[in-house]
């Protein structure tokens, strides 16, 4: 890693599933010919080809590490490596996986890179500008790619997406964030935590609330101020960094990336279609 003239780092790619098959894998799959949602076809490739593509690409990335499939499961004509790891086993227990792998493997990263498997929209372009800010923000315990909600809706109108509102950014998730070894270690109950809370927020609502998080961030005194100044709409994304930095003891960033591509996954059965309208718009499909 050292001998090449970009910072490197590995990248885990998320692709199990939960123990309960979710609502979109029993519409798309009703027959359970897929293990998990990676392999739904799409346009001509397996879902998790079109993300997979886009990030081998990267000078930045080291390798790509595949967590919760392994080579009977699926194979590619660029390298992968495959990490032990259950299907259904929860998100922190993967990450614990992958770093236990990389530890074997000799390796001791500043970061790790987590990707999902499902977002076929992202490109290049974006990929290159979050691994330069993640060098841009060094030293760095957790380090987030958080996507405009105006972009989103112009192109998703209604998408349902968790909505962090600061005063001067309106912003949810991007597909990419960085973990470093001590917060996978120390915080990996906290992860696991807002793992779980992340599932019950309700897409189908009509208005998307953040409460299920809020509440678990509350527990943490100091976080208060934050999350006042949140409620009475004068918090800003720099507000919310100190504090949760403060909260968890992790030095905490982030990186708004003006792509709706780089922040639309497959959640809801109707993500599916509108992922497939807007790929056709964005990238070169296959032919037949």
């Amino acid at each position: 890693m050292t001998d090449h003239p970009h910072p490197q780092y590995p990248v885990f790619v998320m692709c199990g599933r939960d123990p309960k098959r979710r609502r979109l894998m029993v519409a798309l799959d009703p027959q359970e010919h897929y293990k998990v949602k990676a392999l739904l076809p799409f346009l001509g490739k397996r879902l998790i080809d079109w993300q997979l593509e886009e990030l081998q690409k990267s000078p930045y990335v080291e390798g790509l590490y595949l967590i919760g499939l392994s080579e009977e499961d699926i194979r590619f004509d660029y390298p992968v490596q495959y990490v032990p790891a259950e299907t259904t086993s929860g998100f922190a227990d993967k990450l614990m996986a992958g770093m236990a792998y990389l530890n074997e493997l000799g390796m001791t990263p500043a970061q790790v890179v987590v990707s999902s498997s499902d977002a076929p929209a992202i490109k290049i372009g974006e990929i290159n500008t979050f691994f330069e800010a993640l060098n841009q923000n060094q030293p760095c315990d957790f380090f987030v790619s958080l996507v405009p909600e105006d972009i989103a809706e112009k192109e998703f109108p209604k998408s349902g997406r968790a909505v962090a509102r600061f005063c001067d950014h309106h912003v949810f998730p991007g597909e990419l964030y960085a973990l470093s070894p001590r917060a996978i270690a120390v915080q990996k109950d906290v992860i696991h935590e807002l793992g779980q809370r992340r599932r019950k927020i309700n897409r189908k609502k009509k208005k998307v609330s953040l409460g299920p998080m809020i509440r678990f961030v509350a527990k943490r005194p100091k976080t208060w101020v934050m999350i006042i100044k949140y409620v009475f709409g004068r918090a800003t994304l720099a507000d919310g960094e100190k504090a949760l930095s403060k909260a968890f003891n992790l030095v905490i960033r982030t990186v708004v990336i003006p792509d709706v591509g780089f922040g639309m996954d497959m959640d809801l059965p109707e993500d599916y279609e509108r992922l497939k309208a807007y790929v056709k718009k964005t990238k070169i499909v296959p032919e037949g």
